[in-house]
Protein backbone atom coordinates (compact mmCIF):
# COMPACT_ATOMS: atom_id res chain seq x y z
CA UNK A 1 0.00 0.00 0.00
CA UNK A 2 1.39 3.41 -0.95
CA UNK A 3 1.37 6.43 1.35
CA UNK A 4 -1.37 7.97 -0.82
CA UNK A 5 -3.51 4.85 -0.47
CA UNK A 6 -2.98 4.94 3.30
CA UNK A 7 -4.18 8.56 3.31
CA UNK A 8 -7.29 7.56 1.35
CA UNK A 9 -7.99 4.69 3.73
CA UNK A 10 -7.64 6.89 6.82
CA UNK A 11 -8.96 10.26 5.74
CA UNK A 12 -11.45 9.15 3.10
CA UNK A 13 -13.69 7.83 5.87
CA UNK A 14 -13.49 11.14 7.71
CA UNK A 15 -14.38 13.13 4.58
CA UNK A 16 -17.23 10.79 3.63
CA UNK A 17 -19.05 11.27 6.94
CA UNK A 18 -20.56 14.50 5.66
CA UNK A 19 -20.70 13.47 2.00
CA UNK A 20 -17.19 14.64 1.05
CA UNK A 21 -14.54 12.75 -0.86
CA UNK A 22 -10.78 12.41 -1.28
CA UNK A 23 -8.93 11.05 -4.30
CA UNK A 24 -5.33 10.79 -5.46
CA UNK A 25 -4.47 13.03 -8.40
CA UNK A 26 -0.84 11.88 -8.55
CA UNK A 27 1.81 10.36 -6.33
CA UNK A 28 5.56 9.88 -6.52
CA UNK A 29 8.39 9.53 -4.00
CA UNK A 30 8.41 13.25 -3.17
CA UNK A 31 4.87 14.56 -3.68
CA UNK A 32 1.30 13.44 -3.18
CA UNK A 33 -1.43 15.45 -4.90
CA UNK A 34 -4.93 14.96 -3.55
CA UNK A 35 -8.34 16.23 -4.57
CA UNK A 36 -10.62 17.08 -1.66
CA UNK A 37 -14.31 17.80 -2.00
CA UNK A 38 -16.06 18.93 1.16
CA UNK A 39 -19.45 17.47 1.88
CA UNK A 40 -22.73 19.31 2.00
CA UNK A 41 -23.52 20.98 5.31
CA UNK A 42 -26.50 19.37 6.95
CA UNK A 43 -26.20 21.30 10.18
CA UNK A 44 -27.95 24.55 10.93
CA UNK A 45 -24.65 26.40 11.36
CA UNK A 46 -22.70 24.49 8.67
CA UNK A 47 -19.91 23.45 11.04
CA UNK A 48 -20.40 19.74 10.35
CA UNK A 49 -18.40 20.04 7.12
CA UNK A 50 -14.64 19.49 7.41
CA UNK A 51 -13.10 22.68 5.97
CA UNK A 52 -10.38 22.35 3.34
CA UNK A 53 -7.71 23.99 5.54
CA UNK A 54 -8.45 21.68 8.48
CA UNK A 55 -8.43 18.61 6.25
CA UNK A 56 -5.08 19.63 4.77
CA UNK A 57 -3.61 20.32 8.21
CA UNK A 58 -4.72 16.92 9.57
CA UNK A 59 -3.24 15.06 6.60
CA UNK A 60 0.00 17.07 6.77
CA UNK A 61 0.42 16.27 10.47
CA UNK A 62 -0.14 12.57 9.77
CA UNK A 63 2.22 12.68 6.78
CA UNK A 64 4.98 14.42 8.75
CA UNK A 65 5.08 11.42 11.12
CA UNK A 66 4.58 8.70 8.49
CA UNK A 67 6.70 10.04 5.59
CA UNK A 68 8.52 13.24 6.64
CA UNK A 69 10.16 13.89 3.26
CA UNK A 70 6.93 13.75 1.24
CA UNK A 71 5.17 16.97 0.26
CA UNK A 72 1.37 17.18 0.19
CA UNK A 73 -0.66 19.31 -2.21
CA UNK A 74 -4.44 19.37 -1.81
CA UNK A 75 -6.72 20.74 -4.50
CA UNK A 76 -10.17 21.81 -3.32
CA UNK A 77 -12.84 20.51 -5.68
CA UNK A 78 -16.23 22.17 -5.99
CA UNK A 79 -19.29 20.09 -5.25
CA UNK A 80 -21.32 19.18 -8.31
CA UNK A 81 -24.77 20.69 -8.32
Amino acid sequence: MTIGQEILASFGRIASRDGGSVSILSEDEKTIRLAYQAGAPECADGTCVLPHAEFEEMVNEWLSRRAPGVRLLVRLMKAET
